[in-house]
């Protein structure tokens, strides 16, 4: 506890006396106490004890000391760095005090890094590789066959052709020597086949594949065929039947026997295109064989599964899986290799190349784990060095440092020398130096000098032992008894506590203060905050500055009292504890550590968000400490008492549980967050929750929220969680103001003003005197005044002509002036002011600016959700009072988006099997490199990387169109300037970028969830709750899309974003108030009992719901996944559903030609369902085909004549697009 005592000799004078080590303020006030006493009970007893030692031990050379480890007496230390320039300066002592405690805490860190070093380096095996190789299993096994291209572009055959040359030999053939041999060139006309993959990058490539000649499939001709004759004979085949797909086929193996990859590709394109179902599999082996040794592992693996998915009779699958396997290896996925390559061993043991094969890869796999481990070690091994090194250079410096304030070794002998004089009486004179009489001693025989200081030293010790027994002070009981008169006040204390110790008082000693009954006078001012003249115009400009709105860098800082609950934490604080008012509570004071109270019970749900495990992450600081809290803490007690003692009665209270220990954990959580430590706040707030009655558990969830909304790394995200926990806080207690104040806060700071406004006027009902609610009320209604007034700011009406009466300019006096041509362009132009006839022409004028919703930001990059809290749980009265209370005014507040669900579905009785139809394809622009948001900084351009359109798009019925025009007839002349058009809600941008988010539920199809998901049970979100669909094992990539290019570029949608306003229609799958993760469990439970009990997989009614919780949660990968399966599995006539997911998943990312081919699959699936015409004219409006557009928006109002979406839509696109007219 105290530092070394430094004693210089110089003219006989002690410099220093104890220094006390920097600690806590209580563990300070505590030893203050003990000192003094102690100082004042015996400082004239032990006065002799105290300087006698000092002339006990040796002080060889220097003059520093050190009280030991009882206290009781001092040694000398040598060489001490203590010995100062200036012994009498305290700041230069303190100051070498630090210096050398941060050279020791350099110190310890050097040997760990020293330790860290070693160990990196012990680990280092330049030898590993060839350890692993000779001493594996897998390794022996394998040899070096993974190093071999060549051993994984073998070629296989599914076994003899019998079937296609028994046909060939139907043909008669005559081989004649004398005439020239032919060869079976495959030359029927075929521009485009669905069937024959034309968008893999082989085919794409097909006049540039190579193969090396195949003459191992001689075998498989008979023993009497040349390759010549067996050619000839196919080609005379093919003559008669060119598109026999067995000929085909035959002629394909032709080219391949000869190496001829380009004309053997032609053929099997053909042979795919005609081949029957029966010969499907074999063709499509024999293809994938083929450009799987041409080079292109990632087309022949897609190939090998629809091989594996047809699951045909008599087929090898053995050699379908090998061929896979080498497939996989050569795209280094070493572990579907592996497993293809035991699936192989497993069908036929014979294939002992299987075996090998995966050896060599599992050996692979080794060597890389463990050649990563050694690269991680050796980088561990650079940086500790350079850390070592760091540390080194900086305790090289600090030492330099400390040096200076020491004196040099001719002081530190002069010193050791004066010391001895007056200690042995050695030799020294007094020497005059620039005036001043000095010291100064000289020593000619070091040797002998030390020899008589030693002897005269013996002599001393004896001498001070023979008078030690009658100089020793006498202690009597009442100088003890004051030393421990502390212990004896905290022991009487402690004995009072007995009585209270475990005594729980849960429950309150009054009434709560809310919900609080208004007075006359409160009522009026509660009218006037919610009308709609407060404030008025002039009080908004007068006080803009007085009431900012809130901001990450301004939050509130408030606390729910347990006294509003009716407690009384003041009684808690100070009678339960036996202290009177005013009264100290014993020392010492220690702050109210609450880690160890943690129960081992699992925590509640709701403490495991982000966003709470971030902010108990965070370290003390002072930009965390909310210091405003303060005065609240101390208000507890009246401010009649500190701080810590305050703190340290919490602590006690908590250590002898007295009181209801909820509430002592909030107000130790509340102490925290005054200090800036949230991680110990939120530990206070965990054991609160653990132990808290359920109806009071509002009052930790805001501090909670409060918390994690200053200290969330991730700010936005954070918000989220903030918003869960005060929701869950309103529905415990909707009495509460600053409940419902600071879920407004966060909606302001979400930027959702609409939402904060309804939740800040709420908390203003409930207590119209609760000043922070009633400011920023006062600022988001001025704001909603002052939104429009901004924008007449910017762009201001003017009337130039009669010919140009709507012109907008940038201000009042700016010659900076737009005008708008038929096609909604902005033209700039020149505009004199004509003062006369300036007001007339402006009465007459157009007064909406269609691009004014352009300057908004979020009407075009907007918000995807808006998290709408309804107010419909809680106490009645509260209830009651909110809803009495007229809405607020949003009217100036801009919309952030259009959300559409459809309910009014007509169930289409069509039965269709299939939806396979021919495209013109063109070639496909892979992306090189991967997509970054610097490449591709806007939705729209990622068009480039889609498959081109169709020849043919989708089009609804001309009934349909026609029948929609009644519904939302135009005028017979188009004018922007018209009626019809001075009504628009929207620009053509808006129209063009902002997608709406449509879903097609499966209740819609006469599909009823209950029937797979109980929604009566209970369920435990202890563990992974997300609804994830098992990977397909056998599917058809046509039937799944999977040749769409949106597809393969699924991982780089980054324009793809959560889609949040599909959130209610994924809520109504489960129960009333059920949360997302609720729903989301039980949809995961639904589909692990599916799948156990149904052979063919999950349904796809689940996998289909499974994929809208993903897209609420912006993962489309997942999404997709699940949207897969559901094609895969559903009856045709279901199919339409996930293929609208799909479609709008595709629009969103900006794939917009993948979107309306699934949309089209769909539509000819369901030609009467509302949501895909709907989003197919979404589509077109986004591909700026708005002739395509209108019509399905029309079709859209045949089937739903009261859709407002819609017409607007076609309000805008008609009087702003060019060419927009339907023809009726």
């Amino acid at each position: 506890m105290f530092k070394e005592i430094d004693v210089t000799s110089s003219r006989s004078t002690v410099r220093h006396l104890p220094i006390v080590e920097s600690t806590d303020a209580h563990t300070l006030l505590f030893i203050k106490k003990v000192i003094s006493k102690m100082i004042l009970g015996i400082f004239a007893e032990t006065c002799l004890l105290f300087i006698l030692p000092l002339f006990l031990y040796d002080g060889l050379c220097f003059t520093h000391w050190m009280v030991t480890d009882d206290g009781l007496t001092i040694k000398s230390v040598p060489d001490s760095p203590f010995h100062m320039v200036q012994p009498h300066s305290l700041v230069q002592f303190l100051d070498q005090g630090r210096k050398l405690d941060n050279i020791a805490h350099m110190r310890s860190f050097i040997q760990k890094h020293e330790e860290n070093i070693h160990l990196h380096e012990d680990a280092d095996d330049p030898e590993l590789e060839t350890k692993i190789r000779k001493t594996d299993k897998d390794c022996i096994m394998g040899g070096l066959i993974s190093t071999s291209k060549d051993a994984f572009l073998l070629a296989y055959t599914l076994g003899k052709l019998v079937e296609d040359l028994e046909i060939l030999a139907s043909v008669e053939f005559s081989d004649d020597e004398q005439k020239p041999r032919v060869e079976p060139h495959c030359t029927y006309d075929l521009q485009f086949s669905m069937y024959a993959f034309e968008h893999f990058p082989s085919m794409q490539q097909r006049d540039k594949l190579k193969i090396i000649p195949e003459a191992a499939f001689q075998k498989l001709l008979p023993p009497t065929y040349s390759t010549t004759e067996f050619g000839s004979h196919v080609a005379k085949a093919l003559e008669m039947k060119p598109t026999s797909d067995s000929f085909l086929r035959l002629a394909a193996l032709y080219w391949r026997i000869k190496g001829d990859a380009p004309k053997a590709v032609e053929c099997f394109r053909r042979a795919l295109h005609f081949t029957t179902k029966k010969m499907q599999a074999r063709t499509q082996f024999d293809f994938g064989n083929l450009v799987h040794r041409a080079g292109y592992p990632s087309d022949a693996i897609i190939l090998y599964q629809a091989c594996l998915s047809l699951a045909l009779l008599k087929i090898n699958n053995a050699v379908i899986h090998m061929a896979l396997a080498d497939a996989y290896a050569l795209v280094q996925n070493r572990s579907e290799a592996i497993e293809q390559y035991d699936i192989t061993f497993s069908i036929d043991p014979s294939m002992k190349n299987a075996q090998v094969k995966a050896a060599a890869l599992k050996c692979d796999q080794k060597l890389i784990s463990a050649m990563e481990e050694q690269h991680k070690n050796l980088l561990h091994t650079i940086r500790e060095k350079n850390l070592y090194n760091d540390k080194h250079e900086a305790i090289k410096k600090m030492k330099e440092s400390a040096k200076e304030n020491v004196v040099g070794l001719e002081e530190k002998v002069q010193s050791a020398l004066i010391h001895d004089y007056f200690t042995y009486d050695s030799n020294c004179r007094s020497v005059s130096v620039s005036g001043r009489l000095v010291m100064h001693c000289s020593v000619s025989d070091w040797r002998n000098y030390r020899a008589v200081r030693e002897e005269k030293h013996r002599k001393l010790v004896a001498s001070v032992k023979r008078n030690a027994a009658k100089n020793t002070p006498k202690y009597n009981a009442r100088t003890v008894v004051e030393n421990l008169n502390d212990s004896y006040e905290l022991t009487v204390f402690l004995e009072k506590l007995k009585l209270m110790k475990e005594m729980n008082m849960d429950e309150p000693v009054d009434k709560p203060i809310y919900p609080r009954k208004l007075l006359s006078s409160t009522n009026k001012l509660l009218e006037n905050y919610l009308g709609s003249s407060w404030p008025n115009k002039t009080l908004c400009e007068s006080s803009y500055w007085h009431f900012p709105l809130p901001t990450s860098e301004r939050l509130p800082q408030l606390f729910l009292s347990p006294d509003n609950k009716g407690f009384k934490s003041s009684d808690l604080l100070g009678k339960y504890l036996g202290l009177n008012d005013g009264e100290e509570h014993p020392l010492p004071w220690q702050p109210p550590v609450c880690s160890s109270y943690i129960s081992e019970e699992s925590l509640p749900a709701i403490l495991e968000l982000p966003g709470i495990h971030a902010a108990a992450a965070s370290g003390p600081s002072l930009q965390l400490a909310e210091d405003k809290l303060q005065a609240v803490f101390l208000k507890i007690m009246d401010d009649k008492i500190t701080e810590a003692d305050i703190a340290q009665r919490i602590g006690t209270l908590m250590r002898y549980e007295i009181g209801p220990q909820w509430l002592v954990y909030n107000l130790a959580a509340l102490y925290w967050r005054i200090v800036g430590a949230p991680g110990e706040a939120i530990t206070c707030l965990r054991a609160a929750l653990q132990m808290q009655s359920e109806r009071y558990a509002d009052i930790a969830l805001v501090q909670l929220a409060q918390i994690v909304i200053r200290s969330g790394s991730n700010y936005n995200d954070h918000l989220n969680d903030a918003a869960l926990l005060l929701n869950n806080a309103i529905r415990i207690d909707p009495n509460e103001p600053i409940t419902h104040f600071l879920i407004g806060i966060v909606k302001i700071l979400q930027n959702k003003h609409i939402i904060a406004l309804a939740h800040i006027r709420a908390a203003v009902i409930l207590d119209p005197l609760f000043e922070p609610a009633v400011a920023v009320l006062h600022a988001l209604k001025c704001l909603s005044k002052n939104e429009q007034k901004l924008i007449a700011e910017r762009l201001h009406l003017r009337c130039c002509s009669e010919a140009e009466p709507n012109v907008y300019c940038l201000g009042t006096r700016s010659d900076r002036c737009f005008t708008m041509s038929k096609e909604g362009a902005f033209i700039g132009i020149t505009c004199d002011m004509n003062k006369e006839s300036k007001e007339d022409s402006c009465k007459r004028a157009f007064s909406f600016a269609p691009f004014v919703l352009l300057v908004n930001p979020s009407s075009i990059n907007g918000k995807s959700y808006v998290n709408i809290i309804p107010l419909d749980y809680g106490a009645e009265k509260s209830l009651r009072k909110i809803q009495k209370m007229s809405a607020p005014s949003t009217k100036n507040f801009f919309q952030s988006e259009i959300l559409f669900t459809e309910n009014d579905v007509q169930k289409e009785n069509e039965m269709i099997d299939s939806w396979v139809i021919d495209v013109s394809v063109d070639k496909i622009i892979i992306p090189q490199g991967r997509l970054t948001l610097a490449r591709v900084p806007e939705r729209r351009k990622m068009i480039a990387f889609d498959i081109p359109l169709p020849s043919q798009l989708p089009l609804p019925f001309k009934h349909q169109i026609t029948s929609g025009f009644p519904h939302m007839p135009l005028p017979s002349k188009r004018t922007p300037n018209s009626n019809f058009c001075a009504s628009t809600k929207m620009s053509l941008a808006v129209v063009r970028e902002q997608n709406t988010l449509t879903w097609l539920s499966v209740t819609a199809k006469g599909v009823n969830l209950s029937e797979f998901i109980d929604f009566q049970a209970s369920v435990d979100l202890s563990d992974d709750f997300e609804p994830v669909c098992p990977e397909l094992q056998s599917s058809s990539p046509l039937l799944t899309l999977d040749h769409l290019p949106a597809y393969h570029l699924r991982h780089q949608f980054i324009h793809y974003k959560p889609e949040k306003g599909l959130t209610d229609a994924f809520l109504k799958l489960g129960k009333e108030k059920d949360r997302v993760e609720v729903v989301a469990k039980r949809l995961k439970d639904a589909m692990a009992l599916s799948f156990a009990r149904d052979k063919d997989g999950v349904h796809w009614s689940l996998s289909t719901a499974s994929a809208l919780y993903w897209r609420v949660k912006g993962d489309a990968v997942n999404a997709l996944n699940c949207l897969r399966q559901s094609l895969n599995s559903a009856p045709p006539n279901m199919r339409d559903v996930a293929l609208v997911s799909m479609a709008n998943i595709y629009q969103q990312a900006g794939l917009l030609h993948s979107a309306l081919i699934a949309g089209g699959f769909a539509l000819k699936i369901s030609p009467k369902l509302v949501a895909i015409h709907f989003t197919l004219a979404n589509i077109y409006a986004s591909l700026e085909k708005y002739q395509h557009a209108l019509m399905f928006y029309y079709s859209t109002l045949s089937m739903q004549t009261n859709f407002e979406p819609a017409k607007e839509r076609i309000r805008t696109i008609y009087c702003f697009a060019k060419n927009s007219s339907v023809q009726s």
